[in-house]
């Protein structure tokens, strides 16, 4: 895989909020805007002023002017959503997987999750305050900029935190557990692309996994039957947060640093050297990294289990040991009658080896 220039370090936080800045300064305007074609959370509940002509996708096909039977179907259709989630963040494992199993419709294989695989090569976690980690990923072929920004919120940071106020500065393998432990909770996110501000973030917004600015304008165009979770940037940091040894080893730093402080905060940013390193090794890859959901891992700890078992089951093969020579000629004798017990106890008496005696009955 060619080259991907990532940028500097330097400066990332100020980048990312001036285009979080200019988000919302778009949004805001388009709400205010006279002719504004948002639909509102209040409208979706019912107060629909017929008078005004919005549109819809829903059902598929051309953009149509919404009716009373579609906002219901709206809100039905969040019912649904929320009940994918219990309303107190969702898990890295989770989003890949009901990326996989409820993709946006109608685009074959061309899916945010296949696209996460064959696109974003790379997420590097860059920075972090307290339960907050901002990563950097490389944009897709088709995008006007070179990288974006990826913000992720560690909901059991503060548990995380008190289990490791309870551990002493010798047991330095506690900040190492923590950082697994916490990768592995629940947590919320935010993408500066399009596809996230767009399709995806009403959803994470409903969901309550939203780490961005609220939205709460319903997606009626875009994605109306609230399919898919997070967009190819975010499920690319999902898949590193779940089993990247590069962000296991940034987020221990950062306990670390959060175990050793004395107001029971931390900062850390990863040095641009690092950076560098980190991006170099992934763009050099043949493959980007495989995104693997729940499925794929049960099929591949099964398929190291049968491997195992096969393994102990060929161990336990019991293997026939080849008589030496002058035992089976012996043997041999005696079965024929040309040498019976008394004679072969009266010869090893008198001091011959099987060896001596099998050459007496060659002769």
């Amino acid at each position: 895989m060619a080259d991907i220039w990532m940028g500097k370090i330097k400066g990332h936080i100020s980048e990312a909020r001036n285009r979080a800045k200019a988000d919302k300064l778009e949004r805001e305007a388009a709400e205010k805007h006279p002719q504004s074609i948002i639909l509102t959370k209040r409208e979706v509940q019912g107060e629909w002023d017929a008078s005004r002509v919005l549109l819809t996708t829903l059902g598929g096909g051309a953009a149509r002017p919404i009716t009373t039977n579609d906002l219901a179907q709206f809100r039905h259709n969040m019912r649904m959503a929320q009940k994918n989630f219990n309303g107190d963040g969702i898990t890295a494992r989770q989003v890949i997987d009901l990326a996989s199993s409820r993709p946006m419709p109608g685009t074959g294989t061309d899916t945010d999750i296949n696209r996460a695989k064959k696109q974003i090569s790379m997420a590097v976690p860059v920075s972090a305050f307290n339960n907050e980690i901002r990563f950097i990923t490389n944009a897709g072929p088709e995008s006007d900029v070179t990288r974006h920004h990826v913000l992720v919120r560690f909901n059991a940071f503060a548990e995380a935190a008190n289990k490791l106020m309870a551990s002493t500065t010798k047991e330095r393998k506690d900040s190492k557990q923590a950082a697994n432990w916490l990768r592995k909770q629940k947590l919320a996110f935010d993408c500066d692309c399009g596809r996230h501000r767009y399709w995806f973030r009403y959803i994470s917004t409903i969901g309550n996994f939203n780490a961005g600015r609220k939205e709460l304008g319903f997606p009626k165009i875009r994605n109306p039957n609230l399919q898919g979770v997070a967009c190819k940037h975010v499920l690319r940091v999902m898949s590193e947060v779940e089993s990247s040894i590069s962000v296991l080893n940034f987020l221990t730093k950062h306990m670390i640093k959060l175990r050793d402080s004395q107001d029971n905060t931390a900062r850390h940013q990863a040095k641009q050297s690092d950076f560098d390193d980190d991006v170099k090794k992934k763009s050099t890859r043949k493959q980007p990294k495989p995104i693997k959901t729940s499925v794929q891992r049960e099929r591949e700890r099964q398929r190291a289990k049968e491997r195992e078992q096969l393994h102990k089951k060929a161990k336990q093969v019991t293997r026939i040991t080849r008589k030496p020579a002058a035992t089976r000629r012996i043997e041999a004798a005696m079965e024929s009658g040309k040498l019976s017990a008394s004679d072969l106890d009266v010869l090893r008496r008198m001091g011959f080896t099987d060896n001596e005696i099998a050459a007496k009955l060659k002769g």
